[in-house]
């Protein structure tokens, strides 16, 4: 009974799985009969010394170390790596040590990897396109609407994640439309 006392049972941080979180869906677009279908840019003045303050903290972040492990896919072939990129950089890993640079992340084995490179799997995702035609039936054009349906091309468990910011990262990666 002491020894209980004395030695409490301490739980390690739930796993966070990405198969759980929601991908983000853009809105369907109805295309216009003549002209530019692009939205006007706006360009808009920034202040850029709360700029570089936050481009630091920024970098910092995505510099940080996480734990992670992919999930193989059900397709007929699935690769057993995923290549990852970021700036000409290929994905550093952690083994035996020291940052080794791979240029992939492997399927189904955990990996310490920095949290840039798990931002390029979790922003990977396929857009489908599917365009319902709306016939009026009178005089003017018919309508064509566009469904864009988005979906992860990966899914992970985050292992270990020591900031306490990156679970809200990681949700907001997910749920962006790109």
């Amino acid at each position: 009974m002491a020894d209980a006392q004395n030695t409490p049972v301490r739980r390690a941080k739930p796993e966070f799985n990405t198969a759980d979180l929601e991908v983000g869906q853009r809105s369907s677009v109805i295309l216009p009969d003549s002209g530019d279908t692009r939205p006007e840019d706006i360009i808009l003045p920034v202040d850029l010394n709360a700029l570089n303050k936050v481009y630091m903290d920024d970098l910092a972040f995505n510099e940080q170390a996480i734990k992670i492990v992919i999930h193989p896919s059900r397709e007929r072939n699935a690769p057993n790596v995923f290549d990852c990129w970021v700036n000409g950089r290929g994905a550093e890993v952690f083994m035996n040590g020291k940052w080794q640079t791979l240029g992939y992340l492997p399927v189904g084995i955990p990996v310490i990897t920095k949290r840039k490179y798990v931002e390029v799997l979790a922003s990977s995702k396929i857009e489908n396109i599917n365009t319902e035609v709306i016939d009026t039936t009178t005089d003017k054009l018919p309508i064509n609407k566009v469904h864009r349906t988005n979906s992860a091309t990966c899914t992970f468990q985050v292992i270990d994640d020591r900031d306490p910011r990156g679970v809200e990262w990681l949700t907001r990666l997910y749920a962006t439309a790109n």
